[in-house]
């Protein structure tokens, strides 16, 4: 599918100002990128230590960013927030996956005074959205945040069809993501379109409904879903959810079945313990081969001990599709504070990704996966999820990330060996992110 032939005006018919909000609405976005979205460090050179490694360049992939979400041109440059496509350009990404959420709830105690979220919480997204509050009080919430999914893929085409010197690469087959290069005169930004959460399927839609509903994602540009987005929904259960963390439900079957079947990328970055591990059951089996799971971005909990971060169990459900964890860069994820030193917070994500390649490591899990797929390399399932502009506090913004890989390249074993050589850091820099998402577009 071209850029010429998006289906959106057909799929989801916006306000007529367009996809990104103007006058009041667009300053009111604009503040509240600025006050959610921070960074130590922002527009920093390419680290040299990288150009040093990699000297004939290096394909660098970031599976999540929450940028359409505030309403911003991403072609402006900007001094808020994380990322815009000259910072990409500038960071030498290669490929961008944009995600956004359609409900993001404000956290609140449950009886044990503990903070979790619901369906019952206000809507932080209501404030980004304001034209459509009339439409919350005449369609209800499910319209509100079917249309919120619509008006996203909106922002993303735009983005597309803004681009007059063809320097991006929209991305909707596998063999899209075949032909991006890192070097050379035909190098493009790849850029992918990704949704957090489907909450306006019901669990006794019937199939045809909920294959319908993916189906018109699909069309819209959606190449990656995740069935939840921090609380529990028609599709099965959330990692954050006050009322318990459940699994699959009958429609979050049928819809992840559905996705597998059409090339949609499955998503496991809110999801429970147990829907991660029914969907990898569901995934193992959905054809002649596995299907890969993803988890576009996620803190670890053997680094940092919260209910939202991946337990070594999670880790190793998802892999074990052939899948990837993008491992994010923020605050809450990685367990920093504020006031510390940039180092220290750099050690910290470091600690992350180190965590991810031990739970990987035992040997019947390492026997299990030889069995499967006939070899299995630990650094072959691990990737950069940021949730850059995700409402989010980080170290640096997207012109960090070789500062990133700069920081694992360091990282040393007890024996002084490096945790992170650069054959492997070659993969977690953006092959990883290529490859699992080349397998789970194929259909």
């Amino acid at each position: 599918m071209s850029a010429n032939e998006l289906p959106i005006g057909a799929a989801f018919r916006g306000d007529p100002s367009g996809p990104l909000p103007q006058g009041l609405t667009g300053w009111l976005a604009r503040v509240a990128d600025r006050a959610s979205n921070g960074c130590d460090r922002r527009d920093l050179t390419y680290h040299a230590e990288i150009e040093r490694l990699f000297p004939e360049g290096l394909f660098l992939a970031d599976f999540h960013s929450d940028t359409l979400l505030w309403g911003v041109d991403p072609w402006r440059p900007r001094s808020s927030g994380h990322m815009d496509l000259p910072r990409l350009f500038d960071a030498r990404v290669g490929l961008q996956v944009f995600g956004g959420p359609t409900w993001t709830p404000l956290p609140m105690k449950n009886s044990e005074q503990q903070l979790c979220v619901s369906c019952e919480s206000i809507d932080q997204s209501d404030a980004l959205f304001p034209s459509q509050w009339l439409d919350r009080l005449r369609r209800g919430k499910s319209h509100l945040r079917r249309g919120r999914a619509f008006r996203l893929a909106e922002r993303f085409n735009q983005m597309i069809l803004s681009d007059r010197d063809a320097r991006l690469r929209p991305i909707y087959s596998a063999g899209d993501l075949t032909s991006l290069n890192h070097t050379g005169a035909d190098k493009k930004l790849g850029v992918m379109l990704s949704l957090e959460g489907v909450h306006w399927i019901e669990p006794d839609d019937s199939r045809a409904a909920i294959e319908a509903e993916i189906n018109a994602l699909r069309a819209a540009g959606y190449r990656m879903i995740a069935p939840t987005h921090r609380f529990s929904n028609g599709l099965g259960g959330a990692s954050e959810d006050c009322h318990g963390r459940k699994g699959l439900s009958r429609a979050g079957r049928i819809a992840l079945t559905t996705c597998f079947e059409h090339g949609v990328a499955v998503d496991m970055a809110h999801a429970s313990p147990a829907m991660i591990r029914e969907a990898a059951g569901l995934a193992l089996v959905a054809g002649e081969r596995p299907r890969p799971l993803i988890v576009s971005h996620a803190g670890v909990r053997a680094a940092h001990r919260v209910e939202r971060n991946l337990r070594d169990a999670d880790i190793r459900a998802v892999v074990s599709t052939g899948g990837v964890i993008g491992v994010g860069v923020w605050m809450e994820a990685i367990g920093f504070d504020l006031k510390d030193p940039f180092e220290s917070k750099m050690t910290r994500i470091v600690d992350a990704f180190v965590a991810v390649i031990d739970a990987l490591k035992p040997a019947e899990f390492v026997e299990e996966m030889e069995d499967r797929y006939g070899r299995f390399d630990p650094y072959e399932h691990v990737a950069i999820g940021s949730d850059f502009d995700g409402a989010t506090m980080t170290p640096f913004d997207v012109t960090g990330l070789s500062w990133l890989l700069a920081a694992l390249a360091e990282r040393r074993d007890a024996d002084g060996a490096p945790i992170f050589p650069a054959e492997k850091l070659r993969l977690i820099a953006g092959e990883n992110t290529r490859r699992v998402l080349k397998a789970a577009l194929e259909h």
